[in-house]
């Protein structure tokens, strides 16, 4: 089942292919605030260095975030079109859970964990102005889920909270990175920033089965950016009167 996910939730712009249970192909570019120029070329190469033509995907996955208000607009337009023009089931996906999912997988957990049989996991994606979006995850029988609400807190604040309720635990993403002094001097564990874990990987987006979905125009506006910050559900109200298909 050839499945196409996106994710554009931080500064990567990240595609990936693949059929369910078999290694996915990814295109990851550092894109800044240029999602809208390099996604569909991205999307392009992938599948032509697959070999599998827009008219064979069976699936488009699309990470829904929190993170960056456009590059969240940009992916998510980006894949409600493709799965439109395609007549192909669409599905959302959490960009947290995909940086945990990919860290409890990670044959570096078991160093970073040391002695805790099952460390809590952390994704922390950069929210900028100050705050950083994060949720808890606990590692249950290889796999992940949500141990708390997502927080969109200071990195001080989202530190002492975790510190006081998770127990052992491993931070992972870009939020980590903006504030590396600050999550270094916690009892937080950390990958090495140069670690591929503080990168979110759209292969993750990916389902580990075929999914069964047929398509239907009502699962397009179905898919949404998570937002999590009142500012930025503002700008979706005043958006949507401009642009009511997003």
């Amino acid at each position: 089942m050839p499945a196409l996910a996106i994710d554009t939730s931080t500064e990567i712009c990240s595609v990936a292919l693949g059929p369910g249970g078999e290694p996915p192909d990814e295109i990851a570019i550092d894109a800044g605030r240029t999602h809208l120029e390099v996604l569909l070329p991205a999307v392009e190469e992938l599948l032509g260095r697959q070999g599998v033509t827009a008219a064979a995907l069976e699936l488009i996955v699309a990470g829904t975030g929190p993170g960056t208000f456009s590059g969240l607009r940009v992916g998510i337009a980006t894949a409600r079109a493709l799965a439109q023009a395609l007549e192909i089931p669409i599905t959302g996906s959490s960009s947290l859970a995909a940086l945990a999912a990919a860290t409890a997988a990670s044959t570096e957990l078991t160093s970073l964990a040391a002695t805790a049989e099952s460390p809590a996991i952390l994704p922390v994606i950069d929210a900028r102005r100050g705050q950083v979006f994060a949720q808890i995850y606990r590692t249950n029988g290889g796999g992940i889920e949500p141990g708390s609400e997502i927080f969109c807190l200071s990195p001080d604040e989202l530190i002492a909270q975790v510190s006081k309720t998770a127990g052992a635990t491993v931070a992972v993403g870009n939020g980590v990175l903006a504030y590396h002094d600050l999550f270094a001097a916690s009892p937080l564990r950390l990958p090495l920033p140069a670690s591929g874990l503080h990168r979110i990987s759209a292969a993750w987006h990916l389902p580990g089965e075929p999914v069964r979905l047929k398509y239907s125009p009502a699962d397009l506006l179905a898919v949404k950016p998570v937002y999590v910050r009142a500012p930025d559900a503002d700008k979706t109200v005043l958006l949507r009167k401009r642009e009511p298909w997003l």
